[in-house]
């Protein structure tokens, strides 16, 4: 067969079976805790140990840096906890923690994932964790959540360590060089125009999840108008095509258990690390989401919400791509 012809889709070569596997175990002890004692805080800590683990592995963080990075997490998700209370600062928070996402990639291209994923399990932490209680609840609910969520935290640190051990001493990172310096300028006026644009939307219209119009939205600026058109048809495939078929099979095909719900917010996670491409990635996430909500409760219109959600936020965050490049390139002339 000439090089050039297309390879048919196979689904084994498009798995990581390294990152899947150490994504797995790092994940295992919270789902077992989740099944044996049936409170949902241990799947919501684990997603706090998908996100240490990922930014683990990208910049071969040293232990003080991944329990640094969890600390920022938790901060942030308490700042965002806060705010949500009223209204003006949840935008301007949300604003804030995405500049630090364009931030520290003027930094060096590859803390671009260390930015994301302190900003995604954020906002995911803080909209799980809110469960619409009083800022009093709240207040009183942080400390009870804290050793959940420095107990998630154990996996990267602990990985770290054994990566790190007869290497020279650092104190965050193994890493000499996080690579180019992405432009700041015109990024950080999209990712701010969009951020603060679908915050202030789902505050105006008090949507549910609104993680996925605010992380819709900020997704998309990935730094040039041609990566942020392909971001956002790959993300418009995955979520036309994966959510439908995820509310078929949870209305037809998946038995309906505490188990089902919790392995398939399992199996949510592990996309985030088991495939090559972006495209197929995001295709399994949108089928396994949209079946643990059916699991959980037979929503077919909360299901729906995560097709109508990523499409909003993912529209807005290109307008405002396009924007700032128009702008940059007048302001340039």
């Amino acid at each position: 067969m000439p090089a050039d012809t297309p390879q048919p889709f196979r689904l084994a070569r498009e798995i990581k079976v390294w990152p899947l596997l150490r994504a797995a175990l790092a994940l295992a002890p919270f789902v077992v805790l989740a099944l044996a004692t049936g409170e949902a805080i241990w799947m919501k800590a684990s997603l706090l140990a998908i996100a240490t683990t990922i930014a683990e592995d990208k910049l071969a963080l040293r232990p003080a840096g991944v329990i640094a990075h969890g600390l920022a997490i938790i901060a942030g998700t308490w700042l965002l906890l806060l705010a949500e209370r009223v209204p003006a600062f949840f935008v301007l928070a949300c604003m804030l923690l995405a500049a630090g996402v364009i931030l520290l990639a003027s930094r060096g291209k590859k803390l671009r994932a260390l930015g994301n994923w302190t900003f995604i399990p954020v906002l995911i932490l803080a909209n799980e964790l809110h469960g619409g209680r009083s800022v009093d609840a709240l207040l009183r609910a942080a400390p009870v959540s804290l050793p959940y969520l420095l107990l998630a935290l154990v996996p990267a640190a602990l990985s770290a360590h054994l990566r790190s051990r007869g290497k020279p001493a650092a104190r965050w990172s193994n890493l000499d060089d996080f690579g180019a310096r992405a432009p700041l300028s015109e990024d950080l006026a999209a990712m701010l125009a969009a951020v603060g644009i679908a915050a202030a939307m789902v505050v105006h219209w008090q949507m549910e999840r609104p993680q996925w119009v605010i992380w819709g939205a900020a997704s998309i600026v990935t730094g040039a108008v041609d990566t942020a058109r392909d971001k956002l048809k790959n993300r418009g495939f995955g979520v036309i095509v994966g959510v439908p078929l995820g509310i078929v099979l949870g209305r037809y095909a998946v038995p309906h258990s505490s188990m089902a719900v919790t392995l398939a917010t399992l199996a949510v996670f592990l996309t985030l690390v088991a495939f090559e491409r972006y495209v197929v990635a995001y295709f399994f996430r949108c089928v396994f989401v949209a079946l643990a909500i059916m699991l959980a409760n037979q929503s077919v219109g909360d299901a729906f919400e995560r097709l109508t959600h990523v499409l909003a936020g993912g529209v807005i965050g290109f307008a405002c791509v396009l924007g700032a490049h128009a702008l940059k390139s007048r302001l340039s002339r």
